[in-house]
């Protein structure tokens, strides 16, 4: 389709008569071409075509030399596109040595240039280099095929164009004398020559050859059906409103084309469809157009109708023999008049309505099923109307099955495990409870909410603990002894666990690892209290006091308070360094832990491997009392912000809640949920949303 257009204009080129060839004597020329086009070839590739359209201008410029511009248009399959069809254009500045001698059939010639091609992001130069030969049709027209090279100045843009075209060369048209005709005499001076006017006496309009047209429709008054009226040539002068060649007065369906006397027939019946019934569908004129229904019984209703097709009946069809307006076979009396609520039977006396007329009912005040009369009653202590030998509940009086119903739930106290709290189906009777985790312990009495567990352990998970403490003895560095800190008993009550009181019969301090502080004001690991020189470090076989020596060692020698300060400075530097290094290493367990603690998806209910982690984090806050933590959960973006804070708040408790149910203080661990905010990644990634869905544990040094 594409190649369509190029065709036709090559087409039209050459049906012009040509009015001979391009040189001194007709300097100008114009070109019009289809060109081939091939990107492939020349790259060792398969052909790569496509197509063209150039139209030149070229003039003689001296013997045997022409100089022109094409202007090029065209579709390319391009290497290194992923269009199929690329568009370009291009403009280009040629030479042609040729000799179109007048006589010449045939006429060779060669070209070169240099042009320029515009395509999407890519414009560039090229150098065009050819030969072709014109085949000459007409003293003035000839048949042009070129082939040509393309040197392109931008990588796999070389290609090669083979065209076929069309070249005229212009030049002044002939005078050539024309044949005038005398005209003849008018009569009704009215501009059609009598020869061609019709009423040559009478003025008219050339439209209606030379004769009167009133109402200027093109049809002379004389042959003109409605002179008054403008009208058609087809209804010979009147007007044709619907346009179905039938004059309007003529027309039995003015404003509606049709072919019967103007009027329309959708069925093809013969019947037109104003005086047809069933307009969509072929009938007979006799059945005004509707089809010719069969009665086999006579009584004007067609058998398709007739509810009765055998017998004749004014009732749909049907007889009435006894005339109640009810059909016979509606009918259960046929033969005796009755009433539509009886069933065309008479109607009867019924008393107490239970089907059974008085005239036959035994107890004709009193319903019932036997002969019109009750059952005999059974007993019914509750009086409720289920015997007792049918009701669940004989001492309850109760709509349900004979039963009570006490906190109107919809469920029957006897079936109802919570007979005076209102519950659900579902729960037999008792109301829904809240179990975010799903192991059957309600939320109100579940130890760990979002941690599924057991019954037996208050909703958390089992855990081997011998001592009962609520410390897993995989985790418990006293699993034989029960005790709050961290598994471990602190039997002095200085808050300090026995396993890391070196003093755990006696209060004390932590600076001091649990034993009591005392005074010794000269370092010297005597008491001031026993110390008998305080201010000055001594030994203790000295009560304190420095040994004696020679003035001449003492002279030599620094005073023993300096190196007994020096000793605990280096100690405590050594000290300092150990501490940093295990905050430290507890800071990159935490960092560990963060991306490794997983949830169920879309939920806040830890999967089993988030264990293991979790027990490490328990480990570090063992390690050291003063040690606090803080837990940020974080989501990533997909899905509404309210639902995502949610969800990262209920993420970081279940983590808060499983360090609590392994030990540690609840003074000691604060939690927070902070939604989409704070993204460390790229959430237009699966990999980015997979790292912000994480939950922080921050170290905190009191």
């Amino acid at each position: 389709m594409r190649k369509l257009p190029l065709l036709l204009l090559l087409a039209v080129c050459l049906q012009v008569e040509p009015v001979i060839s391009q040189n001194q004597a007709f300097k100008n020329a114009i070109h019009a071409k289809l060109n081939f086009i091939d990107y492939g070839l020349l790259f060792d590739n398969d052909l790569k075509i496509g197509q063209g359209f150039e139209f030149a201008y070229f003039r003689n410029v001296a013997p045997m030399l022409n100089m022109g511009v094409p202007l090029k248009l065209g579709l390319a399959k391009l290497p290194g596109t992923d269009d199929a069809n690329t568009v370009t254009a291009g403009i280009d500045l040629q030479f042609r040595l040729e000799n179109m001698k007048s006589t010449a059939k045939v006429i060779p010639f060669a070209l070169g240039g240099v042009g320029y091609v515009v395509e999407k992001g890519n414009s560039h130069a090229q150098f065009p280099f050819g030969a072709g030969l014109h085949f000459r049709v007409s003293p003035y027209a000839f048949i042009n095929l070129q082939a040509e090279f393309r040197k392109a100045l931008v990588d796999d843009r070389d290609n090669l164009q083979i065209g076929i075209g069309y070249v005229y060369l212009l030049h002044k048209s002939e005078n050539r004398p024309v044949q005038t005709e005398q005209l003849t005499n008018d009569q009704d001076k009215d501009g059609t020559p009598d020869s061609l006017d019709v009423c040559p006496t009478l003025a008219g309009p050339p439209l209606s050859l030379g004769c009167p047209d009133a109402d200027n429709d093109g049809i002379g008054d004389t042959e003109d059906s409605c002179p008054d009226e403008i009208g058609t040539i087809e209804t010979s002068g009147c007007p044709d409103y619907d346009g179905d060649g039938f004059a309007d007065k003529s027309d039995d369906c003015p404003t509606v084309a049709g072919q019967w006397n103007g009027c329309p027939d959708t069925d093809l019946d013969g019947v037109v469809d104003k005086d047809d019934k069933c307009p969509d569908e072929k009938g007979t004129a006799s059945n005004m157009g509707c089809p010719e229904s069969r009665d086999s019984d006579g009584d004007g209703v067609p058998d398709e109708e007739d509810l009765c097709p055998d017998k004749a009946g004014p009732n749909r069809g049907c007889p009435d023999t006894d005339g109640d307006g009810i059909a016979d076979n509606f009918d259960n009396c046929p033969e005796e008049a009755g009433t539509v609520n009886n069933n065309g039977c008479p109607e009867v006396k019924d008393t107490d309505g239970d089907g059974f007329a008085d005239e036959l009912d035994p107890c004709p005040t009193e319903p019932g099923p036997i002969n019109g009369c009750p059952q005999p009653k059974d007993p019914d202590g509750d009086n409720d109307g289920v015997p007792d030998a049918k009701d669940p509940c004989p001492d309850k009086a109760g709509a349900f099955d004979g039963c009570p119903d006490s906190d109107d739930d919809g469920i029957a106290d006897n079936l109802d495990k919570c007979p005076d709290i209102p519950g659900t189906a579902k729960n037999n009777g008792c109301p829904e409870v809240k179990d975010a985790d799903g192991d059957g312990v309600p939320d109100s009495q579940d130890k760990c909410p979002t941690v599924a567990g057991t019954a037996n352990n208050k909703g958390c998970p089992e855990v081997k603990d011998k001592d009962r403490d609520g410390v897993a003895d995989d985790q418990d560095p006293c699993p034989d002894k029960p005790g709050k800190f961290g598994g471990c008993p602190d039997t002095d009550g200085d808050n300090i666990a026995d396993n890391l009181d070196q003093c755990p019969d006696v209060a004390g301090t932590a600076n001091n690892n649990g034993c009591p502080e005392v005074k010794d004001s000269d370092g010297d690991g005597v008491p001031d209290s026993q110390d008998k020189c305080p201010n000055t470090a001594g030994l203790a076989s000295k009560a304190g006091c420095p040994e004696e020596k020679p003035a001449s060692a003492k002279a030599d020698e620094e005073p023993a308070s300096a190196k007994a300060d020096e000793k605990p400075a280096s100690a405590k530097a050594t000290a300092g360094k150990e501490e940093k290094k295990e905050v430290v290493e507890a800071r990159e367990k935490l960092a560990t832990a963060a991306r490794a603690v997983q949830f169920e998806s879309a939920k806040a209910i830890l999967k089993d491997a988030s264990y293991d982690v979790l027990d490490d984090v328990v480990a570090i806050m063992r390690q050291d009392p003063t040690y606090s933590l803080s837990i940020s959960g974080y989501t990533d973006d997909v899905g509404d912000d309210e639902g995502n804070l949610r969800l990262s708040q209920d993420r970081a408790k279940a983590c808060y809640d499983y360090l609590i149910f392994r030990g540690i203080k609840a003074e000691r661990i604060r939690f927070a949920g902070f939604g989409e905010a704070r993204p460390i990644a790229s959430n237009e990634t699966a990999e980015g949303r997979e790292q912000n869905r994480r939950v922080v544990f921050e170290l905190i040094l009191e």
